[in-house]
């Protein structure tokens, strides 16, 4: 979580000394793996005023456990050799997934947050989106959770109704959370 930290601040950096970017209205949204990159993010910084995790995950033990109805068990792969590069079994390096895992540094978010999930997602399953959204709401913190019932992991699949919902959710809370643009230095 350390290194995705490193990686996105100076971006993030950057865009708002070019006046690209307004400092006072920084939104931040990832899905699936982006999902979990985006509550890694909240539990790292303040920087960012409001959040969407879409399809996303916040416990790597939960998700490297994940047996699909085929008797695969895909977050094995993913998380010890792919896009999280844990490079180890929980069993080998406990403390690695712990440290790795936001659902144990929920009490540092303080962003408001959008979760939406499918309620058929195979990839990602919902169970850990809604560790996310009881976490934060027994912490008081300010979270709304949309769950698509019938719907898969992408949105692009999804039928036109939820997608246009989807998609209204998203920027009314970004409009919603980070107001109108100022025009006083921010380049046009």
């Amino acid at each position: 979580m350390l290194d995705l930290l490193k990686a996105v601040l100076p971006g993030v950096d950057r865009v708002v000394e070019l006046g690209i970017a307004d400092p006072a209205r920084l939104g931040l949204m990832g899905h699936s793996f982006g999902g979990y990159n985006t509550i890694a993010l909240l539990t790292e910084t303040t920087r960012f005023k409001a959040a969407v995790m879409s399809a996303g995950l916040a416990d790597l033990v939960a998700d490297y456990g994940q047996l699909n109805s085929d008797g695969t068990s895909y977050g094995i792969s993913v998380i010890e050799h792919g896009q999280f590069l844990m490079n180890a079994t929980p069993w080998e390096h406990a403390e690695r997934y712990l440290e790795n895992s936001p659902i144990l540094h929920l009490d540092r978010v303080s962003t408001p947050l959008l979760i939406v999930h499918g309620t058929e997602d195979s990839a990602v399953r919902p169970n850990l989106a809604d560790e996310v959204f009881v976490g934060l709401r027994r912490l008081g913190r300010e979270v709304v959770y949309a769950k698509y019932i019938g719907e898969e992991h992408h949105q692009e699949q999804w039928r036109f109704a939820n997608q246009l919902d989807y998609w209204t959710r998203v920027l009314t809370w970004f409009d919603d959370h980070l107001g109108q643009p100022s025009t006083s230095g921010v380049k046009q």
